[in-house]
């Protein structure tokens, strides 16, 4: 028979191995699989034998689950000094930190944002993109806050994170702020290990023992242990990627279209997407236009009819002086 202290063990194990096995993208997959689910539901010509066609709803899922995936890979050359986690589930929602780092240089609560061809620009409180403002940097500062208080709660003493934001592929990224006002950094994600790796040590070996034994718990960050179970949601996204490829911006973000502020931003490969049809241009007010005539030539036939009708004048006005000159 089981003793209910093995029993409680065996469960804290295994809450443990299943949020450590939750990959990056990992919450941001599952919703694209849901949202996928759910259209192929409503139209099955969306997934046959042959290929599988991302219903629009679910393409922002889809490039933000790319976008983490890339930011974990980056972190790994953070090496093994480093505690790393993604996808850490906070509360009872669907909410979750998205990188979650841990090591001598301090504890990092990592966002990731894909704008893809797009020119960031951040200033002391707000992140623009494309000049359309976003919630970035507070929903960055929030999810630090969450951690530092799950964190500091669960080893007795305050722990220190710092808000992060890796921008992901944009043309531009300038950081207006003076360096005292940066309270979230904000980083081009392929420097993000590095800037990491250079942060001055502020952990002792006690205090990481202490603060990564704290993390990895589940209880730390959910109330159901097993709520972080994977259900094998990467390998279907993996699977789904294979098929669908990857996206390339679209025309109108090229554009400067506006970028929500909570949700990853849409990169469609225009090349799997049904083309719009071309617009006609509405006739006008007088009904159907013409081609008989071409406007320039009816412009040139109303030149002629006035020159004609100048040299008739001069004509006339010719025979008229004639007839009063004496005989």
């Amino acid at each position: 028979m089981t003793s209910t202290h093995e029993g409680t063990a065996h469960a804290g194990s295994a809450g443990i191995h299943a949020l450590s096995s939750r990959g990056a993208g990992y919450a941001v997959a599952l919703k694209c699989l849901e949202v996928q689910s759910r259209a192929e539901a409503r139209d099955p010509s969306l997934h046959t034998a042959n290929r599988i066609t991302l219903h629009p709803d679910a393409w922002p899922w889809y490039t933000g689950a790319l976008g983490e995936i890339e930011v974990g890979r980056l972190l790994t050359a953070l090496g093994p000094d480093w505690f790393v986690r993604h996808a850490v589930p906070i509360g009872a929602d669907l909410k979750d930190v998205d990188h979650l780092v841990i090591g001598p240089g301090g504890v990092f609560a990592i966002n990731t944002k894909h704008h893809q061809g797009k020119s960031v620009w951040v200033g002391d409180y707000v992140l623009r993109v494309n000049k359309a403002n976003t919630q970035h940097i507070n929903i960055a500062q929030g999810d630090g806050l969450d951690v530092a208080r799950r964190l500091s709660d669960k080893v007795g003493f305050p722990v220190a994170v710092t808000s992060v934001i890796a921008i992901l592929h944009a043309k531009s990224l300038v950081d207006g702020r003076a360096p005292e006002n940066r309270r979230v950094a904000v980083l081009d994600a392929p420097h993000l290990a590095r800037w990491i790796l250079g942060r001055p040590r502020c952990l002792d070996d006690s205090q990481l023992a202490l603060i990564t034994g704290a993390a990895e718990e589940p209880q730390t960050w959910h109330s159901d242990p097993h709520a972080a179970d994977t259900l094998r949601v990467l390998q279907r996204f993996e699977r789904l990627a294979a098929q669908v490829g990857t996206p390339r911006a679209p025309a109108a973000a090229r554009d400067g279209a506006s970028v929500p502020g909570s949700q990853p931003t849409p990169h469609f490969d225009a090349g799997r997407l049904p083309r719009t049809p071309a617009r006609r241009r509405p006739a006008s007010n007088g009904g159907p236009r013409s081609n008989s005539r071409p406007p320039r030539a009816r412009k040139s036939t109303s030149a002629d009819l006035v020159k004609l009708a100048f040299a008739v004048a001069l004509v006339i006005a010719g025979f008229a002086w004639l007839n009063e000159l004496p005989h």
